[in-house]
């Protein structure tokens, strides 16, 4: 049996952690942490795959959680999408540059959070296997 990839959802809205948990537990292990500093725990215990991480929190906000995990090794084959309600250019080019690897704008169709999911993943699975040949 293969194992499923693990997918961390850090959010602190409950119906947006509801939704993505929905769309994505019929092919992954999801895990839900409620804002930046329970994310950052919860990463360090599970190391995820995928990260889906809002950007604005209280406490740390995606900008400082995406900065945090990029300077750990252990998250450096992570995919981190930053989620986001704001839909001005800056934010959006900030998170790209703190290292996110996508960005996911609300208000959001689940057949195309599951279609960039799926893809980021079969990118990063491509480029794995290119990188051990």
């Amino acid at each position: 049996m293969v194992e499923k990839k693990k997918v961390l959802i850090v959010e602190d809205e409950e119906l947006i952690q509801k939704f993505f948990v929905e769309i994505l537990e019929y092919k992954y292990e999801v895990h839900v942490a409620n804002n930046g500093d329970e994310g950052i725990k919860l990463a360090k215990k599970i190391v995820p795959e995928m990260i889906l991480l809002d950007i604005m929190m209280p406490q740390k906000d995606g900008f400082e959680v995406c900065t945090l995990l990029r300077n750990d090794k252990a998250f450096e084959k992570s995919i981190i999408i930053m989620v986001t309600g704001l839909s001005d250019r800056d934010s959006k080019m900030k998170a790209l540059k703190m290292g996110a690897d996508d960005i996911i704008s609300k208000p959001f169709n689940p057949i195309d959070v599951r279609t960039k999911v799926q893809l980021m993943f079969r990118l990063r699975d491509r480029l794995l296997s290119l990188s051990s040949d």
